[in-house]
């Protein structure tokens, strides 16, 4: 072999000698016949690494790794690498290989047949592509796994989808690979298609994301509501938005859930009837509309007897009974569950004498028996009416009259109803005289505090009490809060009652051991109040009762007034340390908004969810969803009218914290509860002096 030589006229033309010199892309020319070298450019033997002595000795063949030499042979047999490019895998000095492309062409070189050869590297661009694919690859994946749907159409090609991911495909009940490539009209029904093209349309015009929700039919049939959120992508080079990306989320299952909130919201969960907020909104509506609307107040006479001798699962049995029969005998009237025996209804009468035939057909819902769990039972109730605008035209006058009414029905034996007069100042006289006697019996030491113990489900060990106020009428004997709480909210001696209530409780579990808590019910009117932070601060002042041992009661309808006055107050509370719980959870507003804004510790499901758990589906839906609100607000559940061991169990599985109720613990005197208090303190003195002797 002879030496490469450096190019030098005469090559050939004296443009081409200078091209080859100085090009940039590794060049060659080579003998067709011996393989051998027979010049090579500067570029080439830097990419390389070969000397011109090594080349000059080297045949192309040696620039390549055994397993492509048979192919350059053969390309050179038949010519099929010239004017045209090809792929191959060349080898460096340093024994590197490496992909590069190269063009062949047919020259003469100093007279013979030759061939040169142009080469570019392709390594970086190999690179580039391999990045290229890797994130390609890394976004289809994240596309294909997201939990959402993700979809993208060309705008430019008649809003084809390019991009379909799995979820949508779900979302739409269609396989990916039949959307890909193919536009709305050619997949979906016409009126389907056009409701898409339509949200196109609304989100490409306004250049801003449209987000809307449409019930969609999934692959087995099934609907499920989707919602959907459209924008036009602006790419980098400055041109008009061209495709069109949509993110869909399956929402079927959150809208269920708020729409079983607000029916809760509106609606008691034992008797199906619309519930105290629902009841308040109707009757303005029908005061609203005109005409003669006729408001009354329904309580079950002697409904605490029934409570008595069957327990809470008979007068649940009772009150479910009466909603059928109340509801079936009155179709066009709204009929309301207010609490315990407690019904309001509100019709529309087409003149005011017909207020007698309407108290006369709620009374014949009573009269055939209710089938109770003992056997049949004739019961009665009493009723009292008021008219708007006959008596009164503001719907808090007429709640007021109507409950004037219903104690007059009651005055007059029950079992009867009583339309509002002017003249039924007896029984106005008569509440007065009760307000006094109770104002009395504040004074006179006539209230007492029965407890009734709260244990942890989990290990039914006392965890503490709630207080419950008796007055013990020098006439009457032993009467329960039911019968003047409502007096003392109408008088406007709840407050005095309260501070009565929190001294005492606080006073005597300040005595218990550190562990055990107190509750004490705190109702809306006291709430309204502006001296009960610094009522409860005195309480806690005067028994030295640490703040965190103070749990306080209220109800959600505390939420349907101020709740900004009602946040100030929590957040007074709070500060002094005690505890807020929110009682009877689910009867009333029953909004997340205020689970959400208001420093809640406890939630206290409403006993009429525990007494069907284990028969109802709903109720267990909802006492599951209570723990998971809980859990994610940090608050601690309470489940109330325990009255079975299967119900505490069911509890306790499903993740509740605490329990109370008959089966539980009956409320107890002070004597009784200081004995179950020193009870536990025994049973668990073994406990601590096997861990201290562990120790």
């Amino acid at each position: 072999m002879g030496n490469i030589e450096t190019p030098r006229i005469p090559i050939g033309e004296n443009d081409f000698q200078s091209l080859f010199a100085t090009h940039p892309s590794p060049m060659w020319v080579y003998d067709p016949k011996t393989l051998e070298f027979l010049t090579v450019n500067d570029a080439m033997l830097d990419l390389y690494g070969y000397s011109r002595e090594q080349l000059a000795e080297m045949t192309v063949l040696d620039i390549r790794p055994s397993y492509e030499r048979r192919r350059m042979q053969l390309a050179v047999n038949v010519r099929s690498d010239i004017e045209r490019t090809g792929r191959w895998v060349h080898l460096k000095a340093n024994g590197e290989t490496f992909e590069v492309q190269t063009y062949g062409r047919s020259i003469r070189f100093n007279g013979v047949d030759a061939i040169l050869a142009i080469v570019q590297d392709r390594t970086e661009f190999n690179e580039a592509q391999r990045r290229l694919d890797e994130t390609q690859t890394i976004l289809n994946a994240i596309i294909e796994n997201m939990p959402n749907g993700v979809f993208v159409k060309d705008i430019a090609a008649e809003s084809a989808y390019i991009i379909f991911n799995a979820v949508s495909g779900a979302n739409d009940g269609k396989d990916p690979a039949d959307v890909l490539g193919r536009r709305d009209v050619d997949i979906f029904p016409a009126h389907i298609a056009q409701t898409f093209l339509a949200s196109d349309q609304v989100a490409i015009t306004s250049g801003e994301p449209y987000v809307y929700e449409a019930v969609h039919q999934i692959a087995d049939g099934a609907t499920r509501i989707i919602k959907t959120t459209k924008k036009m992508l602006q790419v980098g080079d400055g041109s008009a938005p061209r495709f069109l990306l949509g993110v869909s989320e399956d929402v079927t299952e959150a809208r269920m859930f708020e729409r079983k909130l607000e029916k809760l919201a509106l609606e008691d969960t034992l008797t199906g009837l619309a519930n105290r907020a629902a009841f308040v909104d109707g009757l303005n509506k029908a005061i609203k509309k005109g005409g003669v609307v006729a408001l009354a107040f329904l309580d079950v006479d002697n409904f605490k007897d029934i409570n008595d001798t069957g327990g809470h699962s008979a007068g649940d049995a009772l009150l479910r009974q009466l909603a059928v029969r109340l509801t079936s005998t009155l179709p066009d009237t709204l009929i309301a569950r207010l609490g315990g025996d407690e019904f309001a209804l509100v019709g529309q009468l087409a003149d005011v004498s017909d207020v007698e035939a309407f108290g006369q057909k709620v009374q014949t819902v009573f009269a055939e028996p209710f089938a109770l769990e003992n056997g049949e039972e004739m019961l009665s109730c009493s009723l009292g009416i008021a008219l708007a605008p006959h008596h009164a035209g503001a719907d808090e006058d007429l709640l007021r009259l109507a409950d004037i009414a219903l104690y007059a029905a009651k005055e007059a034996g029950r079992a009867t109803f009583r339309v509002y007069s002017p003249i039924m100042s007896a029984a106005a006289q008569r509440r007065r005289q009760m307000s006094v006697e109770l104002r009395e019996a504040i004074t006179r030491n006539e209230l007492e505090l029965d407890f009734q113990p709260l244990f942890r489900l989990g290990d039914r060990s006392l965890a503490g009490f709630e207080a419950l106020v008796r007055w013990r009428h020098p006439r009457f004997g032993l009467i329960g809060p039911g019968h003047f709480i409502d007096l003392a909210e109408a008088t406007g001696l709840i407050s005095q009652l309260g501070e009565w209530v929190l001294r005492r409780a606080c006073a005597v579990a300040s005595a218990w051991p550190e562990k055990l808590t107190v509750a004490v019910n705190l109702s809306a009117r006291q709430m309204q109040g502006a001296d009960i932070v610094k009522a409860i601060k005195s309480a806690l002042d005067e028994s030295g009762l640490a703040p965190q041992r103070l749990d306080l009661e209220i109800t959600e309808s505390v939420f349907v007034g101020d709740a900004q006055h009602s946040l100030v107050l929590f957040k007074s509370l709070k500060a002094l340390g005690v505890k807020i719980s929110i009682d009877d959870f689910g009867t009333g507003y029953s909004s997340l908004a205020y689970l959400r804004d208001f420093p809640f510790d406890k939630i206290k499901l409403d006993r009429s969810f525990i007494t069907d758990l284990e028969s109802n589906n709903g109720s267990l839906s909802i006492a599951k969803a209570v723990v998971a609100i809980a859990s994610g607000f940090g608050a601690i559940t309470v489940a109330e009218g325990v009255e079975t061991e299967s119900q505490a169990s069911a509890l306790t599985e499903l993740g509740f914290d605490l329990g109370q109720g008959y089966h539980l613990g009956r409320p107890l005197t002070l004597d009784a509860a200081e004995a179950l208090i020193a009870s536990h303190q025994s049973l668990e003195a073994p406990v601590q002096r096997r861990l201290k002797r562990k120790r």
